[in-house]
């Protein structure tokens, strides 16, 4: 296919080879209505609302207490800590943005917030719901997702810290998996200027929930090794790579090469070597995947360092294979491509979405332990998950009325328009959260008892 693309005159090969860059699509106008119709159907809204309408439907409030709230106070107490650790108030702050709290209580609501992964699963069972609509299946794939790291800036005092090269300030790295059809279904904290393959690798397996054939990364999160080992975990590494038309092709030993590609193709792969080593790669990749070895600390033993090990070698042998059959597809498919640039993209505006939340520096005293900042990195995901959720439901529900009146809007149209809107949505200020409203939903106990003592 490669050598149809050149004979085809759709890519070039010299020394190097040339891929003509995809073009920019163009805003489509009907978008862009639909967008705003949507926007004025929605209107504005202030967080605690949004917060309240999600917990209404998820009752995550439950699922970081265990059970289910006792008292309105205690559940102001779930969202404070919540708030606390997912943005970059301290827990004063966050006592003068809820009055009825006091600072001593949002530390306390902060402590246990951050155990037995409270907030891992409160932000799965936002996902799920999110994902339960039907405009979900409009944005892309189920199996198919990106990962990417964002900065969040700290204090040089922090031991995680690193110098971010662009911003040039002291920043802890949060590494966050994105689905194609929007949603974070896994972050962790990382540090800084390391590869992020192991990462990449990892929140795909750790992730039971979330079935991934494809993982879109940038060349940060590839090493040729991670290629290997991902395969071998069940699923696909895609990266999108920088110099790629200084990439050569590789093909077993002994195969033709043909003639317009013979500049950028090696018929060097040694398939001997795969083989003998088959077994071990096998049991890698096993206690990965069983949790006995982090994907992380796998690819950091099997790094460029570990060249000579037979392990590495072989594992480096079968990446290259995978790589080529990759960058065949990607060269010659251009609708492939779109379709990795697209959910890119969708990282991309997931972390504006975190930075329009988090706006500000993690204090050292949330980044004294390693288990501290995973809290930031799962409150901070909850929160941007709530927000995509509450805009789907929005969306659906105004959808499902233009359908009622036999205003039909086409799916590839509804498609092209993201649950990341914060146009309407309030982020600051005094909250105020109406829990009259959605005691039915959150505090069924205690609005029966209030209904049975009226009575």
């Amino acid at each position: 296919a490669v050598v149809a693309a050149v004979r085809a005159g759709t890519l070039r090969v010299d020394d190097e080879l040339h891929l003509a860059p995809l073009a920019a699509d163009d805003e489509d106008p009907e978008v862009s209505t639909l967008r705003s119709r949507l926007d004025q159907r929605i209107g504005e809204v202030q967080l605690p609302e949004v917060i309240l309408a999600v917990d209404a439907q998820v009752r995550f409030s439950w699922i970081m207490l265990g059970r289910e709230p006792r008292s309105g106070q205690e559940l102001l107490m779930v969202y404070a800590g919540i708030l606390a650790h997912g943005t970059s108030l301290t827990a004063a702050e966050c006592a003068r943005m809820i009055p009825q709290l006091s600072a001593a209580s949002i530390r306390q609501a902060m402590r246990w917030a951050g155990d037995e992964r409270r907030l891992a699963l409160a932000c799965q069972a936002v996902l799920e719901f999110m994902q339960g609509h039907a405009i979900a299946a409009t944005w892309g794939r189920a199996d198919l997702a990106s990962s990417d790291m964002m900065s969040l800036e700290t204090s040089r005092r922090v031991w995680q810290a690193r110098q971010d090269p662009r911003r040039q300030t002291a920043s802890i790295g949060i590494y966050s998996h994105v689905k194609d059809r929007w949603g974070i279904f896994h972050a962790q904290p990382i540090v800084l200027n390391e590869r992020q393959a192991g990462a990449a690798i990892e929140g795909v397996v750790r992730q039971e929930r979330v079935e991934t054939t494809q993982l879109a990364v940038d060349t940060h999160g590839y090493t040729d090794f991670a290629m290997a080992l991902a395969r071998l975990l069940g699923f696909d590494l895609c990266p999108r790579l920088r110099e790629l038309k200084q990439r050569h092709l590789f093909v077993p030993r002994g195969t033709k090469v043909p003639e317009e590609i013979a500049a950028v193709c090696e018929a060097g792969i040694d398939t001997a070597l795969i083989e003998a080593h088959w077994d071990s790669l096998v049991h890698l990749a096993a206690s990965v995947s069983s949790g006995h070895a982090s994907a992380v600390t796998a690819l950091a033993r099997f790094g460029s360092a570990a060249r000579g090990d037979p392990i590495y070698d072989a594992g480096v042998q079968l990446s290259k294979l995978l790589r080529t059959a990759f960058l065949a597809d990607y060269f010659v498919n251009a609708g492939f491509r779109r379709e990795l640039r697209r959910v890119l993209n969708r990282g991309e505006a997931v972390n504006a979405l975190k930075r329009a939340i988090y706006t500000g520096r993690v204090g050292p005293t949330q980044a004294r332990r390693a288990d501290e900042m995973q809290a930031v990195a799962d409150a901070l995901s909850l929160l941007a998950n709530i927000v995509m959720a509450w805009n789907t439901h929005q969306m659906q529900a105004v959808l499902d009325r233009w359908a009622n009146r036999r205003q039909l809007v086409p799916p590839e149209l509804i498609g092209r328009v993201a649950p990341t809107r914060l146009e309407g949505i309030n982020l600051r200020g005094v909250f105020r959260f109406p829990l009259e409203r959605y005691a039915q939903q959150i505090l069924p106990s205690q609005a029966t008892a209030k209904t049975s003592a009226v009575g």
